[in-house]
Protein backbone atom coordinates (compact mmCIF):
# COMPACT_ATOMS: atom_id res chain seq x y z
CA UNK A 1 0.00 0.00 0.00
CA UNK A 2 1.58 3.43 -0.99
CA UNK A 3 0.85 6.35 1.39
CA UNK A 4 -1.28 8.57 -1.22
CA UNK A 5 -3.73 5.77 -0.91
CA UNK A 6 -4.53 6.40 2.58
CA UNK A 7 -5.89 9.75 4.42
CA UNK A 8 -3.40 12.25 5.89
CA UNK A 9 -5.99 11.53 9.38
CA UNK A 10 -5.21 8.31 9.25
CA UNK A 11 -1.20 8.80 9.12
CA UNK A 12 -0.83 11.81 10.99
CA UNK A 13 -1.33 13.00 14.51
CA UNK A 14 -3.49 15.53 13.85
CA UNK A 15 -3.83 16.74 17.43
CA UNK A 16 -0.09 16.69 18.15
CA UNK A 17 -0.30 19.02 15.07
CA UNK A 18 -2.34 21.33 15.62
CA UNK A 19 -0.72 22.33 18.81
CA UNK A 20 2.44 22.31 16.82
CA UNK A 21 1.05 24.48 13.89
CA UNK A 22 -0.31 27.26 16.95
CA UNK A 23 3.25 27.66 18.20
CA UNK A 24 4.68 28.15 14.65
CA UNK A 25 2.11 30.68 13.76
CA UNK A 26 2.64 32.51 17.29
CA UNK A 27 6.36 32.31 16.67
CA UNK A 28 6.47 33.45 13.00
CA UNK A 29 3.17 35.68 12.66
CA UNK A 30 2.05 33.79 9.70
CA UNK A 31 -1.02 31.36 8.98
CA UNK A 32 0.20 27.89 8.80
CA UNK A 33 -2.28 25.30 6.60
CA UNK A 34 -1.57 21.48 5.91
CA UNK A 35 -2.84 20.91 2.63
CA UNK A 36 -3.51 17.16 0.43
CA UNK A 37 -2.11 16.05 -2.60
CA UNK A 38 -4.84 17.39 -4.23
CA UNK A 39 -4.41 20.82 -2.50
CA UNK A 40 -7.72 20.30 -0.48
CA UNK A 41 -7.53 22.07 3.28
CA UNK A 42 -6.53 19.64 6.37
CA UNK A 43 -5.57 21.26 9.13
CA UNK A 44 -5.38 25.14 9.52
CA UNK A 45 -4.04 27.68 11.86
CA UNK A 46 -5.08 31.23 10.97
CA UNK A 47 -5.50 34.71 12.15
CA UNK A 48 -8.64 35.67 13.66
CA UNK A 49 -8.69 38.12 10.13
CA UNK A 50 -6.90 36.58 7.44
CA UNK A 51 -7.29 37.19 3.91
CA UNK A 52 -6.88 32.89 3.19
CA UNK A 53 -10.25 32.79 5.54
CA UNK A 54 -11.79 34.33 2.84
CA UNK A 55 -10.74 33.30 -0.05
CA UNK A 56 -9.85 29.69 1.06
CA UNK A 57 -11.61 27.13 -1.55
CA UNK A 58 -11.18 28.46 -5.00
CA UNK A 59 -10.13 26.85 -7.42
CA UNK A 60 -7.54 29.21 -9.01
CA UNK A 61 -6.09 28.83 -4.99
CA UNK A 62 -5.91 25.04 -4.90
CA UNK A 63 -4.07 24.77 -8.46
CA UNK A 64 -1.66 27.53 -7.19
CA UNK A 65 -0.72 25.28 -4.11
CA UNK A 66 -0.72 21.51 -6.11
CA UNK A 67 1.69 23.44 -8.40
CA UNK A 68 3.83 24.97 -5.91
CA UNK A 69 4.02 21.89 -3.72
CA UNK A 70 5.19 19.41 -6.74
CA UNK A 71 7.77 22.47 -7.34
CA UNK A 72 8.92 21.95 -3.35
CA UNK A 73 8.88 18.73 -3.67
CA UNK A 74 11.19 18.33 -6.34
CA UNK A 75 13.44 21.29 -5.24
CA UNK A 76 13.00 18.87 -1.96
CA UNK A 77 13.64 22.37 -0.03
CA UNK A 78 10.76 24.90 0.67
CA UNK A 79 9.56 27.29 -2.26
CA UNK A 80 8.55 30.33 -2.09
CA UNK A 81 5.44 31.66 -4.70
CA UNK A 82 3.13 34.41 -5.18
CA UNK A 83 -0.63 33.76 -5.12
CA UNK A 84 -3.41 34.39 -6.87
CA UNK A 85 -4.39 37.43 -5.45
CA UNK A 86 -0.57 38.54 -5.22
CA UNK A 87 0.40 37.89 -1.79
CA UNK A 88 3.76 35.55 -0.71
CA UNK A 89 3.35 32.77 0.33
CA UNK A 90 5.94 29.74 1.05
CA UNK A 91 5.47 26.06 1.13
CA UNK A 92 7.03 22.78 1.74
CA UNK A 93 5.95 19.35 1.10
CA UNK A 94 5.67 16.81 4.04
CA UNK A 95 7.76 13.44 2.61
CA UNK A 96 7.19 10.23 4.75
CA UNK A 97 8.86 6.85 3.97
CA UNK A 98 10.33 8.93 0.93
CA UNK A 99 6.83 9.64 -0.27
CA UNK A 100 5.17 13.02 -0.34
CA UNK A 101 1.85 12.56 1.76
CA UNK A 102 0.88 16.43 1.89
CA UNK A 103 2.30 20.00 1.51
CA UNK A 104 2.20 22.81 4.72
CA UNK A 105 1.82 26.82 3.42
CA UNK A 106 2.79 29.92 5.23
CA UNK A 107 2.27 33.07 5.08
CA UNK A 108 0.44 35.23 3.66
CA UNK A 109 3.17 37.83 3.41
CA UNK A 110 4.07 41.24 1.32
CA UNK A 111 7.45 42.22 0.18
CA UNK A 112 6.95 45.67 -0.57
CA UNK A 113 5.04 48.95 0.71
CA UNK A 114 1.62 48.65 1.10
CA UNK A 115 0.74 52.25 -0.67
CA UNK A 116 -1.77 52.89 -3.05
CA UNK A 117 -0.57 51.29 -5.32
CA UNK A 118 -0.29 47.80 -4.01
CA UNK A 119 -3.93 48.07 -2.80
CA UNK A 120 -4.97 49.30 -6.48
CA UNK A 121 -2.92 45.83 -8.02
CA UNK A 122 -4.69 43.80 -5.36
CA UNK A 123 -7.96 45.07 -6.95
CA UNK A 124 -7.42 44.22 -10.31
CA UNK A 125 -6.05 40.84 -8.75
CA UNK A 126 -9.04 40.40 -6.51
CA UNK A 127 -11.38 40.82 -9.72
CA UNK A 128 -9.82 38.38 -11.55
CA UNK A 129 -10.46 35.92 -8.94
CA UNK A 130 -14.32 37.01 -9.41
CA UNK A 131 -13.64 37.80 -5.24
CA UNK A 132 -14.88 40.78 -3.08
CA UNK A 133 -11.85 43.21 -2.47
CA UNK A 134 -12.06 43.96 1.33
CA UNK A 135 -9.27 46.24 2.39
CA UNK A 136 -9.03 46.07 5.75
CA UNK A 137 -8.20 42.23 6.02
CA UNK A 138 -5.00 43.27 4.13
CA UNK A 139 -4.01 45.73 6.81
CA UNK A 140 -2.85 42.84 9.06
CA UNK A 141 -0.73 40.82 6.11
CA UNK A 142 2.88 41.25 7.50
CA UNK A 143 5.08 43.28 5.14
CA UNK A 144 8.88 41.39 5.40
CA UNK A 145 11.76 42.18 3.32
CA UNK A 146 13.56 38.89 1.38
CA UNK A 147 15.76 38.10 4.24
CA UNK A 148 12.60 37.77 6.67
CA UNK A 149 11.22 35.77 3.73
CA UNK A 150 13.78 33.60 4.19
CA UNK A 151 13.95 33.13 7.58
CA UNK A 152 10.31 32.13 7.40
CA UNK A 153 11.05 29.54 4.78
CA UNK A 154 13.67 27.93 6.57
CA UNK A 155 11.21 28.05 9.83
CA UNK A 156 8.92 26.23 7.40
CA UNK A 157 11.73 23.85 6.45
CA UNK A 158 12.44 22.57 9.80
CA UNK A 159 9.09 22.76 10.84
CA UNK A 160 8.16 19.90 8.01
CA UNK A 161 11.31 18.27 9.42
CA UNK A 162 10.36 17.75 13.09
CA UNK A 163 7.18 16.87 12.12
CA UNK A 164 8.52 13.88 9.59
CA UNK A 165 10.15 12.72 12.59
CA UNK A 166 7.84 12.95 15.37
CA UNK A 167 5.36 11.09 12.88
CA UNK A 168 6.99 8.50 12.21
CA UNK A 169 6.31 6.12 15.00
CA UNK A 170 2.65 6.66 14.74
CA UNK A 171 2.87 6.20 11.00
CA UNK A 172 4.12 3.36 10.69
CA UNK A 173 1.76 1.66 13.77
CA UNK A 174 -1.40 3.33 11.66
CA UNK A 175 -0.07 2.45 7.89
CA UNK A 176 0.26 -1.15 9.57
CA UNK A 177 -3.60 -0.91 10.53
CA UNK A 178 -4.68 0.10 7.47
CA UNK A 179 -3.11 -2.66 5.52
CA UNK A 180 -4.71 -5.18 8.17
CA UNK A 181 -7.88 -3.59 7.47
CA UNK A 182 -7.84 -3.88 3.48
CA UNK A 183 -6.62 -7.58 4.50
CA UNK A 184 -9.31 -8.21 6.13
CA UNK A 185 -11.76 -7.25 3.99
CA UNK A 186 -9.93 -9.46 0.88
CA UNK A 187 -10.24 -11.90 3.10
CA UNK A 188 -13.83 -11.46 3.83
CA UNK A 189 -14.48 -11.12 -0.10
CA UNK A 190 -12.64 -14.20 -0.73
CA UNK A 191 -15.13 -15.98 1.90
CA UNK A 192 -18.35 -15.01 -0.22
CA UNK A 193 -16.01 -16.39 -3.37
CA UNK A 194 -16.63 -19.82 -1.77
CA UNK A 195 -17.23 -20.27 1.49
CA UNK A 196 -16.77 -23.98 0.93
CA UNK A 197 -13.05 -23.47 0.05
CA UNK A 198 -11.19 -26.61 1.83
CA UNK A 199 -8.54 -24.04 2.98
CA UNK A 200 -10.53 -22.25 4.67
CA UNK A 201 -11.18 -24.97 7.55
CA UNK A 202 -6.91 -25.23 7.67
CA UNK A 203 -5.21 -23.58 10.31
CA UNK A 204 -1.62 -22.18 9.13
CA UNK A 205 0.83 -24.37 11.03
CA UNK A 206 3.31 -23.69 8.60
CA UNK A 207 2.93 -20.27 8.61
CA UNK A 208 3.86 -20.39 12.52
CA UNK A 209 6.69 -21.69 11.49
CA UNK A 210 7.64 -19.58 8.48
CA UNK A 211 7.72 -16.70 10.84
CA UNK A 212 9.88 -18.90 13.89
CA UNK A 213 12.63 -19.49 10.95
CA UNK A 214 12.97 -15.93 9.77
CA UNK A 215 12.97 -14.33 13.21
CA UNK A 216 15.71 -17.02 14.58
CA UNK A 217 17.77 -16.80 11.01
CA UNK A 218 17.63 -12.40 12.30
CA UNK A 219 15.79 -11.90 9.04
CA UNK A 220 13.20 -9.00 10.78
CA UNK A 221 11.28 -7.84 7.75
CA UNK A 222 10.69 -10.70 6.28
CA UNK A 223 9.50 -11.71 9.52
CA UNK A 224 7.08 -8.41 9.40
CA UNK A 225 5.76 -9.56 6.02
CA UNK A 226 5.05 -13.00 7.35
CA UNK A 227 3.01 -11.67 9.91
CA UNK A 228 0.75 -9.90 7.59
CA UNK A 229 0.07 -13.21 5.51
CA UNK A 230 -0.42 -14.63 8.93
CA UNK A 231 -2.84 -13.02 10.09
CA UNK A 232 -5.18 -12.81 6.68
CA UNK A 233 -4.79 -16.92 7.06
CA UNK A 234 -6.28 -16.48 10.80
CA UNK A 235 -9.20 -14.61 9.15
CA UNK A 236 -9.70 -16.87 6.65
CA UNK A 237 -9.57 -19.48 9.34
CA UNK A 238 -12.07 -18.07 11.39
CA UNK A 239 -14.29 -16.71 8.91
CA UNK A 240 -14.55 -13.17 9.98
CA UNK A 241 -15.52 -14.04 13.88
CA UNK A 242 -13.70 -11.96 15.74
CA UNK A 243 -13.48 -14.30 18.91
CA UNK A 244 -12.15 -16.63 16.94
CA UNK A 245 -9.49 -14.78 15.95
CA UNK A 246 -8.94 -13.31 19.21
CA UNK A 247 -8.41 -16.68 20.54
CA UNK A 248 -5.99 -17.78 17.44
CA UNK A 249 -3.87 -14.79 18.40
CA UNK A 250 -3.85 -15.47 22.02
CA UNK A 251 -2.75 -18.87 21.29
CA UNK A 252 -0.06 -18.18 18.90
CA UNK A 253 1.63 -15.49 21.39
CA UNK A 254 1.86 -18.95 23.37
CA UNK A 255 3.61 -20.40 20.46
CA UNK A 256 5.62 -17.84 20.03
CA UNK A 257 7.06 -17.91 23.86
CA UNK A 258 7.72 -21.31 23.61
CA UNK A 259 9.84 -21.12 20.42
CA UNK A 260 11.53 -17.54 21.62
CA UNK A 261 12.73 -19.59 24.88
CA UNK A 262 14.05 -22.46 22.07
CA UNK A 263 16.10 -19.85 20.19
CA UNK A 264 17.76 -19.09 23.57
CA UNK A 265 15.52 -15.95 24.92
CA UNK A 266 15.26 -15.46 28.84
CA UNK A 267 12.04 -15.90 30.13
CA UNK A 268 12.20 -12.64 31.61
CA UNK A 269 12.38 -10.49 28.70
CA UNK A 270 9.16 -12.40 27.80
CA UNK A 271 6.81 -11.54 30.29
CA UNK A 272 6.12 -7.67 28.98
CA UNK A 273 4.98 -10.03 25.98
CA UNK A 274 2.45 -12.21 27.94
CA UNK A 275 1.14 -9.40 29.57
CA UNK A 276 0.16 -8.01 26.45
CA UNK A 277 -1.41 -10.64 24.71
CA UNK A 278 -3.66 -10.82 27.75
CA UNK A 279 -5.75 -7.95 25.91
CA UNK A 280 -6.72 -10.69 23.11
CA UNK A 281 -9.09 -12.11 25.18
CA UNK A 282 -10.61 -8.67 26.85
CA UNK A 283 -14.30 -8.53 25.75
CA UNK A 284 -14.18 -4.70 24.56
CA UNK A 285 -11.62 -4.91 22.01
CA UNK A 286 -12.33 -4.05 18.94
CA UNK A 287 -11.07 -4.78 15.43
CA UNK A 288 -8.28 -1.93 15.35
CA UNK A 289 -7.56 -2.63 19.08
CA UNK A 290 -7.04 -5.96 18.28
CA UNK A 291 -4.33 -4.94 15.37
CA UNK A 292 -2.22 -2.27 17.56
CA UNK A 293 -2.03 -4.94 20.03
CA UNK A 294 -1.00 -7.29 17.47
CA UNK A 295 1.65 -5.38 15.83
CA UNK A 296 3.10 -4.51 18.93
CA UNK A 297 3.43 -7.97 20.48
CA UNK A 298 4.65 -9.16 17.09
CA UNK A 299 7.42 -6.44 17.14
CA UNK A 300 8.14 -7.09 20.70
CA UNK A 301 8.55 -10.84 19.78
CA UNK A 302 10.57 -10.26 17.25
CA UNK A 303 13.05 -8.03 19.14
CA UNK A 304 13.39 -10.83 21.84
CA UNK A 305 14.55 -13.54 19.32
CA UNK A 306 16.80 -10.90 17.39
CA UNK A 307 18.77 -9.74 20.71
CA UNK A 308 19.11 -13.71 21.52
CA UNK A 309 19.06 -14.80 18.28
CA UNK A 310 23.39 -15.59 18.78
CA UNK A 311 22.53 -17.73 21.86
CA UNK A 312 21.11 -20.37 19.41
CA UNK A 313 20.14 -20.36 15.90
CA UNK A 314 18.24 -22.96 14.73
CA UNK A 315 16.53 -23.38 11.36
CA UNK A 316 19.09 -21.10 9.40
CA UNK A 317 19.07 -23.08 5.90
CA UNK A 318 15.41 -23.63 5.85
CA UNK A 319 14.94 -19.57 6.48
CA UNK A 320 18.00 -19.14 3.58
CA UNK A 321 15.32 -21.17 1.68
CA UNK A 322 11.89 -19.75 2.21
CA UNK A 323 13.93 -16.45 1.47
CA UNK A 324 15.42 -17.67 -1.87
CA UNK A 325 12.13 -18.59 -2.93
CA UNK A 326 9.92 -15.52 -1.93
CA UNK A 327 12.48 -13.51 -4.12
CA UNK A 328 12.87 -15.61 -6.89
CA UNK A 329 9.17 -17.61 -7.09
CA UNK A 330 8.70 -16.07 -10.90
CA UNK A 331 11.73 -18.36 -11.94
CA UNK A 332 12.19 -21.75 -13.38
CA UNK A 333 12.79 -23.03 -9.63
CA UNK A 334 13.24 -26.21 -8.90
CA UNK A 335 14.87 -28.22 -5.83
CA UNK A 336 18.20 -28.54 -7.17
CA UNK A 337 18.59 -24.92 -8.18
CA UNK A 338 16.68 -24.29 -4.45
CA UNK A 339 19.67 -26.50 -3.23
CA UNK A 340 22.32 -25.16 -5.02
CA UNK A 341 21.75 -21.24 -3.98
CA UNK A 342 21.28 -22.53 -0.27
CA UNK A 343 24.69 -24.48 -0.42
CA UNK A 344 23.00 -28.03 0.92
CA UNK A 345 21.40 -31.00 -0.20
CA UNK A 346 18.35 -31.29 -1.99
CA UNK A 347 17.41 -34.01 0.26
CA UNK A 348 18.50 -31.98 3.49
CA UNK A 349 15.98 -29.21 2.16
CA UNK A 350 13.42 -31.24 1.16
CA UNK A 351 13.46 -32.72 4.45
CA UNK A 352 13.71 -29.64 6.32
CA UNK A 353 10.26 -28.68 4.84
CA UNK A 354 8.55 -31.77 6.01
CA UNK A 355 9.96 -31.87 8.79
CA UNK A 356 10.28 -28.13 10.10
CA UNK A 357 6.98 -26.84 8.06
CA UNK A 358 5.17 -29.55 7.36
CA UNK A 359 4.88 -29.27 3.81
CA UNK A 360 6.99 -29.91 0.61
CA UNK A 361 9.04 -27.91 -1.45
CA UNK A 362 6.35 -27.88 -4.45
CA UNK A 363 3.41 -27.21 -2.41
CA UNK A 364 4.93 -24.15 -0.70
CA UNK A 365 6.37 -22.64 -3.96
CA UNK A 366 2.91 -23.44 -5.50
CA UNK A 367 1.60 -21.63 -2.62
CA UNK A 368 4.10 -18.47 -2.76
CA UNK A 369 3.05 -18.18 -6.63
CA UNK A 370 -0.57 -17.88 -5.98
CA UNK A 371 -0.25 -15.62 -3.13
CA UNK A 372 1.33 -12.74 -5.65
CA UNK A 373 -1.17 -14.04 -8.05
CA UNK A 374 -3.63 -12.64 -6.13
CA UNK A 375 -2.09 -9.47 -5.70
CA UNK A 376 -1.40 -9.05 -9.40
CA UNK A 377 -5.19 -10.04 -10.20
CA UNK A 378 -6.54 -7.94 -7.58
CA UNK A 379 -4.97 -5.16 -9.06
CA UNK A 380 -6.79 -5.53 -12.28
CA UNK A 381 -3.59 -7.17 -14.31
CA UNK A 382 -4.89 -10.33 -17.00
CA UNK A 383 -4.98 -13.46 -16.38
CA UNK A 384 -2.31 -14.18 -18.88
CA UNK A 385 -0.08 -11.45 -17.73
CA UNK A 386 -0.42 -12.54 -13.89
CA UNK A 387 0.22 -16.51 -14.99
CA UNK A 388 3.81 -14.78 -16.78
CA UNK A 389 4.90 -12.73 -13.45
CA UNK A 390 4.76 -14.98 -10.94
CA UNK A 391 6.05 -18.04 -12.33
CA UNK A 392 3.68 -20.08 -14.95
CA UNK A 393 5.08 -20.21 -18.69
CA UNK A 394 1.77 -22.31 -19.57
CA UNK A 395 -1.71 -20.20 -19.14
CA UNK A 396 -3.91 -23.15 -18.87
CA UNK A 397 -1.38 -25.16 -16.19
CA UNK A 398 -1.85 -21.71 -14.34
CA UNK A 399 -5.63 -21.65 -14.77
CA UNK A 400 -5.82 -25.48 -13.31
CA UNK A 401 -3.47 -25.17 -10.56
CA UNK A 402 -5.11 -21.72 -9.49
CA UNK A 403 -8.76 -23.41 -9.51
CA UNK A 404 -7.55 -26.26 -7.56
CA UNK A 405 -6.00 -24.28 -4.52
CA UNK A 406 -8.30 -21.42 -4.25
CA UNK A 407 -11.28 -22.44 -5.43
CA UNK A 408 -12.50 -20.68 -8.66
CA UNK A 409 -10.79 -19.58 -12.01
CA UNK A 410 -8.76 -16.72 -11.85
CA UNK A 411 -10.66 -14.75 -13.93
CA UNK A 412 -13.64 -15.09 -11.58
CA UNK A 413 -11.58 -13.96 -8.43
CA UNK A 414 -10.14 -10.74 -10.30
CA UNK A 415 -14.19 -10.34 -11.50
CA UNK A 416 -14.93 -10.68 -7.64
CA UNK A 417 -11.75 -8.54 -6.16
CA UNK A 418 -11.64 -5.74 -8.81
CA UNK A 419 -15.59 -4.86 -8.90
Amino acid sequence: MELKEVSLREILNFGELEKLFKSYSLTSGCDVVLYGLDGSEQLAVRRAESVCTALRGAPVCREKIVQSGKKAEELKTSYIYETPCGLIMCIAAVSLDGQAVGYITTGPVVLWEKDEYFYDEMRVKYAEMGAEFDGSLLAGVRQVDCEGMTGISEMLRVLVEYMAGQEKKFLEQRLEISRMNLERLRVQREIEIKQSQPCYNKYPVELEKELIAYVQFGDKNSAKKIINRFLNEIFSFASGDLEIIKAKLYEFTAFLSRSAVEAGAQLSALTDIVKKSARFLLDNIDFQDLCSTTIEVMENFIDVVYESRSKRISNVHLAKAIRYINEHYADELDLETLAKNVFVSSYYISHLFRNEMGTTFSDYLTKVRLDNAKKCLMEGLSVEKTAELVGYNDGNYFIKIFKKYVGVTPAKYRKSMVQ
